[in-house]
């Protein structure tokens, strides 16, 4: 009984110890709590330490020819922990003077005593992470880290140098959209498009949590080194994009029209060349890429779809080029719904009465095209919307940049809107759209020998200058119609661009052929279209005969009454065209300016440097005629032979550099003491001061090239 006592009385003794203790460790958290949060608080974060991740370096977009589209530049912000652990307070104090004036020389946006002070007050609050600048270049930083004191290290000295990447776009708007932005959350063009391949792999870092959740390096090492990103070497030629955005731009501007695209591809692979997305800012009446209409814009073609309805019509039999249609005097009524040539007039006039086929599309007649195709599918329009569909034009394109729009074309019969007038509006593009980018795929397609290609943007993805995966054309389509309506169509659209054609005024005096369509399409709005509000264009290629570039021009909704597509967008495909005929050496079918090779059986050559001269003839065996006792040697190029002529010079006189190489010409002037302006480029074809006289007082000469 005693032992039963003994064991409860110690039993009730360790119960409330237990007790006190539990109301102590109550106590205490209550207090902590209560008194003491923010200590602890601060000291948890001071001591937290994590291995985070950390973002590599983003991969470059090069132009074909190697130029910089997209880069990204280092950039750093510099902070300060007052804190660090590995910080000697003597030296500190020694060196805060001499690395305030570092900073006050450096960012120029303090005072040395400012920048004294921001540090003094960072090391009296004891804060951890006290910015100091921001976005401070690699150089920059690069000299800052040799500094006394800095040169410690991020521990030693407290001084942090954070990484951060500013994506630059060195062409500026150029391409900018297809290029793209690479904002997270918001990415668009080929940065989103090919976001796996650019961002690389990422890397591992321990970092201290500090205060209001920042993090700090611990060090500048790493537990993970970061995987840069692949580059992207793209389709675009960034010469000729420039061409194309500052014909278009011009264009626009001149017209105020509220946007524009151009495309330009390359026939045989695909490749686009040069693509430009231009909308007005209503504000500054400026011109911005804000939205790829190019390949988003699903717009009615309006009569660069006659193309895919006569081809229909002729790859089925319907009819052939020299049919004839009766188009009257330009007016013609189906379900008592009037359609209007363009050359309609209201006193019965106008119209282009009987012609054939062919003319219907090298003149654009709307009635004729409309006629030819209800004539042929009038008993059977579902015909006529299976053969669009095998032709592939009411499939996306399936390119890799996301926002392609979807092309519009019945697939049935009386499907959604369909109605009596839908066969005859469908062929002249309306109750149709597409975007820009299928339009010009079909077009190309005509071009490529009836095979139709997928747009690329991308040639090749690369690590290091390594080319890790290459492009091949894609073909979606081996034969969009028979070789015999591909012929045909080619026909057409030539007659397009010479005499009696739309665009024959915009081609008259070009050195090259070139085969299109123009277009002409009412802007449409709910329940209907605007009243004098257009849409131009105009698509096709060059040279004809063998053709090296397709190209689609598109310019929405002009202000200044001028609209049709061949005063509007054909001139900028011809400029585009003019521009790589003039810098194309292929274009050329060995013809060059000055000489037919097919005639003459050597080349052509400037004058010069008769040592060079003599170096490059005896190299390539040409035989010369006549002997050189000079520096300089003049040239004229025979049928088989090249003959010589001296040129000599005269101390004090203007040296006669006339059909020179802009090099010798410059070593020349220069050598004789006068200070050159050049214009142009090529061969001297004039100089502003004569040869053979006094060296003019001001020294000053203008030579211009050809």
């Amino acid at each position: 009984m005693k032992n039963s006592t003994d064991i409860s009385l110690r039993t009730w003794v360790v119960f409330a110890l237990m007790c006190l203790i539990g109301i102590g460790i109550l106590g205490r958290i209550i207090y902590i709590q209560t008194f003491e949060s923010a200590k602890w608080t601060q000291m948890g974060e001071n001591y937290t330490q994590q291995v985070r991740s950390i973002s590599p370096s983003r991969g470059q977009i090069y132009s074909e020819g190697g130029h910089l589209l997209a880069t990204s530049v280092p950039s750093y912000n510099i902070y300060w922990d007052s804190q660090s652990e590995g910080i000697k307070q003597d030296s500190l104090e020694k060196h805060l003077p001499a690395i305030s004036e570092l900073f006050a020389q450096t960012f120029k946006d303090r005072t040395n005593k400012e920048y004294y002070q921001l540090l003094k007050e960072a090391q009296r609050k004891e804060l951890r992470y006290q910015l100091i600048q921001k976005n401070v270049d690699f150089l920059t930083r690069k000299a800052l880290l040799k500094a006394d004191f800095i040169s410690l290290g991020a521990n030693r000295s407290g001084f942090i140098f954070e990484r951060v990447d500013i994506r630059k776009k060195p062409f500026g708007k150029l391409a900018g959209r297809t290029i793209g932005r690479d904002r997270e959350g918001s990415r668009v063009g080929l940065e989103l498009a090919y976001n796996e391949e650019l961002a690389g792999i990422e890397g591992k870092q321990l970092q201290q949590r500090l205060a209001g959740n920042v993090w700090k390096p611990l060090s500048n090492d790493f537990i993970v080194e970061p995987k840069e990103g692949l580059d992207l070497i793209t389709t675009i030629d960034v010469h000729l994009q420039d061409v194309a955005s500052h014909a278009l731009e011009r264009q626009l501007k001149q017209h105020e029209a509220t946007w524009g695209t151009v495309i330009l591809m390359e026939v045989n692979t695909g490749y686009i060349k040069a693509i430009s997305n231009l909308i007005r800012d209503p504000e500054n009446g400026q011109y911005y890429e804000t939205h790829n209409k190019a390949i988003a814009a699903t717009v009615e073609p309006g009569s660069t779809f006659k193309l895919a309805s006569i081809i229909a019509g002729l790859d089925d039999g319907m009819f052939s080029l020299t049919d004839s249609i009766d188009t009257g005097n330009g007016v013609e009524y189906f379900y008592n719904k009037p359609m209007k040539d363009s050359n309609y007039k209201s006193d019965g006039s106008g119209g282009h009465g009987k012609i054939t086929m062919e003319e219907v599309f090298e003149q654009s007649s709307n009635i004729g095209t409309a006629l030819a195709i209800r004539e042929a599918y009038g008993m059977n329009p579902q015909a006529f919307l299976d053969k669009l569909h095998a032709m592939g034009l009411g499939q996306k394109l399936g390119i890799r940049i996301p926002g392609e729009g979807a092309p519009k074309i019945y697939k049935k019969e009386r499907e959604g809107s369909w109605s009596g007038l839908s066969l005859t509006q469908m062929a002249i593009g309306y109750e149709v759209q597409q975007t820009p980018l299928q339009t010009l795929a079909f077009y190309n397609a005509i071009a490529n020998g009836g095979t139709m290609l997928r747009p690329q943007f991308v040639k090749e993805i690369q690590n290091k200058g390594k080319v890790v995966q290459s492009f091949a054309p894609i073909v979606l389509k081996e034969r969009i119609c028979k070789d015999q309506t591909l012929g045909l169509a080619r026909k057409m659209m030539e007659g397009v661009c010479e005499e009696g054609g739309t665009a024959d005024y915009v081609f008259k005096s070009c050195k090259f052929k070139c085969a299109g369509k123009t277009g002409t399409a009412k802007i449409s709005k709910t329940g209907g279209y605007y009243n004098n509000r257009y849409r131009a264009s105009f698509c096709g290629y060059f040279p004809a005969e063998n053709p090296k570039y397709s190209c689609i021009v598109l310019v929405n909704d002009t202000k200044t009454g001028v609209y049709y597509g061949s005063s509007i967008a054909a001139p900028v495909f011809r400029e585009l065209a003019d521009k790589i005929y003039a810098t194309r050496y292929e274009m050329h079918q060995d013809n060059t300016p000055e000489i037919n090779l097919a005639e003459a059986k050597l080349p052509t050559s400037m004058d010069g440097s008769w040592e060079d001269l003599n170096l490059v003839f005896s190299t390539l065996n040409i035989p010369t005629e006549g002997s050189i006792q000079s520096d300089w040697a003049s040239i004229s190029t025979k049928q088989d032979k090249v003959a010589l002529g001296e040129r000599k010079t005269t101390s004090g006189l203007v040296p006669n550099v006339k059909g020179m190489g802009l090099q010798d010409a410059l070593y020349l002037l220069e050598n004789a003491g006068l200070k050159v302006q050049v214009k142009g480029t090529g061969m001297v074809k004039s100089q502003s001061v004569l040869p053979g006289s006094r060296i003019p007082s001001n020294k000053l000469i203008t030579i211009a090239l050809s």
